[in-house]
């Protein structure tokens, strides 16, 4: 079974990382392992982080073409005759376009993956619904992007699946717990300190303003806690003159792009998700997986995999207030944060990486055949926890309140 797996880009600039190449790592090796003859393509040029691909035995294509250099079709086309591919695997916007359009002329089918939502610009927007009905099969992370593929990319429901992001579980969970203090120490954060974490990448959707403007009111009740931002990007600089002006200065700590991402989550104690729109993050995923209570704004693929103060705690998007009460509660409410912890362990088994490659494995066969794609025996949507409804529709005063353990029934 020969399939191409193709995407925009590995990273961006500067060798920072993105959700989209946690899943690079996560997946790709695990599909080599299931007599799937893969190759992997990108667009753009090169990445650093690729070389823990090669690492893994999957060796990447890098094209390096300009961003809207049509060649790429060629490209693309000349890999799927020379190596005669079954069916071509695309991600990332461009790579999606990119893909349709060679498979149409390869006579290949394509699966289309969204990881997310994130506004298309117009020049995209419109081949990109032109084409819709060239892929056979279209994947997205949670029914918050599958909404996002119908209404705005034209992409029929019908022929559209969820299918969460997979874990290895257990290569999180024996992530030593030396590795979080050795991280704490490489920072400057002392032991004794309750350390919020927020992991991604700096940019506006992100909520990292929201958060820093939450760490005063966290602060005043609790003087021990520290911020720590993790991740890389255009506002980075934008972000320290934020924390300096809100007098943080000593309390946030700006660790970079690092490499060992599970050491960092071993280093905080509540992981914070202000986003202002998500798809199904990983960092979610493996927050929960470690045993780290999570924080979160209710939108997205975020509002589908928690539930209110049982596995995780919401606030409304953009609601600083609400932020730090929820922040303080769960470092203050030891039953409220085992509750959610205990929860979280529950809800990610159902995203283990082995339940991830099947399927994966199941669409693939279907397609290289020549067959309709079979339905799932359990949709992959109804392993996710949906919000209550009540947690995101209070009034004022109610949403910013987190329950206390005992007000949860706990």
């Amino acid at each position: 079974m020969r399939v191409l797996f193709l995407s925009d880009h590995f990273g961006h600039a500067g060798g920072v990382i993105h959700g989209a190449t946690r899943y690079f790592l996560t997946v790709l090796p695990k599909l080599q392992e299931r007599d799937v003859q893969l190759s992997v393509a990108f667009l753009r040029e090169s990445h650093p982080q690729a070389d823990r691909l090669r690492q893994m035995g999957v060796e990447p294509k890098f094209f390096g073409r300009a961003k809207w250099n049509p060649l790429t079709v060629w490209d693309v086309w000349r890999i799927v005759k020379r190596e005669r591919i079954q069916v071509i695997h695309a991600a990332g916007m461009k790579g999606i376009l990119t893909a349709r359009l060679a498979g149409r002329l390869a006579g290949v089918p394509v699966i289309a993956h969204l990881h997310d939502y994130l506004p298309v610009p117009p020049m995209l927007a419109r081949p990109l619904r032109w084409t819709s009905g060239l892929a056979t099969h279209t994947l997205t992370v949670s029914r918050e992007v599958a909404k996002f593929a119908d209404e705005t990319l034209s992409i029929e429901p019908a022929r559209t699946e969820v299918l969460a992001n997979g874990m290895v579980i257990d290569e999180i969970e024996k992530t030593p717990v030396e590795d979080g203090v050795a991280f704490r120490n490489s920072i400057g954060i002392t032991a004794d300190a309750k350390v919020i974490g927020i992991i991604g990448r700096l940019v506006p959707v992100k909520g990292h303003d929201v958060l820093l403007r939450a760490m005063p009111g966290v602060l005043a009740k609790e003087p021990t806690a520290r911020l720590l931002i993790v991740g890389d990007g255009p506002d980075r600089q934008l972000l320290e003159s934020r924390a300096q002006e809100l007098g943080l200065n000593g309390y946030v700590f700006f660790a970079g792009q690092v490499t060992d991402v599970y050491a960092a989550l071993r280093a905080v104690d509540v992981c914070a998700m202000p986003s202002l729109s998500e798809g199904l993050p990983y960092v979610l995923l493996e927050a929960m997986a470690m045993g780290k209570p999570v924080v979160a704004s209710a939108v997205g693929g975020l509002a589908e995999a928690l539930r209110h103060c049982e596995n995780g705690v919401l606030v409304r998007p953009s609601d600083a207030q609400a932020l730090t009460k929820a922040l303080i509660s769960v470092m203050t409410d030891h039953l409220l944060a085992d509750t959610i912890v205990a929860g979280g362990r529950k809800t990610v088994l159902t995203f283990d990486i082995a339940n991830h490659i099947d399927r994966l494995v199941t669409i693939y066969l279907a397609l290289a055949a020549g067959e309709a794609v079979p339905p799932r025996a359990v949709d992959n949507a109804d392993h996710v926890a949906v919000v209550a409804d009540e947690s995101v529709t209070l009034d004022d005063d109610q949403a910013a309140k987190t329950p206390t353990s005992t007000e949860a029934g706990h």
